[in-house]
């Protein structure tokens, strides 16, 4: 594993909003290849209790993002496909699909990007649309 800067970029549409909700984080990671897979991992520093722990495992046709802490769930992108995952809160557990619309990468051990276009439903029922973009660059030596 090598260390380096991860830049996630996430824009996403709820609820009819007009104008799309946005964020971005920047934060040291790690990254490296393991098994034929590229494999990313950083933390998110939420508010110093609540740190949530990532890791991105990208393979040809896949994508999983596992994050651990208060919030905690699995997520798999797979192009044109709809997974299901459960979201952990404090306050219970959400079963959540997610239909992948859009997957791209040039992600390898050397960093890359990984752009994700993807909807979010309850039941069926729309949540959000979404956009994640992921850069990474390694630490100069």
């Amino acid at each position: 594993m090598r260390d380096g800067y991860i830049t996630v970029i996430d824009r996403h549409f709820a609820g009819g909003d007009e104008e799309p909700g946005c964020g971005e984080l920047r934060t040291a990671c790690r990254i490296g290849a393991k098994d034929g897979a590229i494999i990313i991992e950083y933390t998110e520093i939420l508010d110093g209790e609540n740190d949530c722990r990532c890791v991105i495992t990208l393979t040809e046709k896949r994508v999983t993002m596992i994050r651990s802490g208060v919030f905690r769930t699995t997520i798999i992108f797979e192009n044109r496909k709809r997974n299901s995952c459960a979201y952990h809160t404090p306050y219970g557990e959400i079963l959540i699909g997610v239909y992948t619309n859009a997957l791209f990468s040039d992600m390898s051990e050397s960093g890359g990007t990984l752009n994700l276009a993807y909807t979010l439903d309850n039941s069926g029922d729309l949540i959000s649309e979404n956009e994640l973009k992921i850069s990474v660059e390694l630490k100069e030596d």
